[in-house]
């Protein structure tokens, strides 16, 4: 099975759902978080993970940083992508791209392509016989 697994943590329920509807309809499986909490019980989970994409400041015991870097270090290969509108970019270092907000899904959607790849899944589309 080659579908790519996408865990999205972020505080924001509306960036949130809106980031996950965009990488679903480009035909990744997601997985949601609510903070960086969350976001590593789902990595203990033993869920397959291929990137995560996740905010830097969020409610909890972790932020977005510390997440990188515990994911890092449960899985160096874990592809990871930091979002923030606040952080410099040069202290994003552990994670494999940073994308500033607000951003542009289409700059989102190339970076994961770069990082993990296509999602394999075909959207199957409605149409009307007549």
């Amino acid at each position: 099975m080659c579908e790519r697994v996408i865990l999205v943590v972020e505080d924001e329920i509306l960036i949130r759902m809106l980031i996950a509807e965009d990488l679903r309809d480009a035909g990744y499986h997601v997985i949601e978080a609510v903070n960086a909490d969350e976001g590593m019980l789902m990595l203990h989970s033993g869920q397959p993970i291929d990137l995560i994409v996740t905010d830097v400041r969020m409610p909890g015991e972790i932020d977005g940083m510390e997440l990188v870097a515990r994911a890092k270090g449960l899985n160096p290969d874990l592809a990871v992508v930091l979002m923030s509108g606040h952080l410099p970019t040069d202290v994003v270092h552990r994670a494999d791209a940073f994308l500033r907000k607000p951003y542009i899904t289409s700059d989102l959607l190339s970076i994961i392509l770069k990082l993990v790849g296509p999602s394999c899944q075909i959207k199957i589309q409605n149409r009307t016989a007549s």
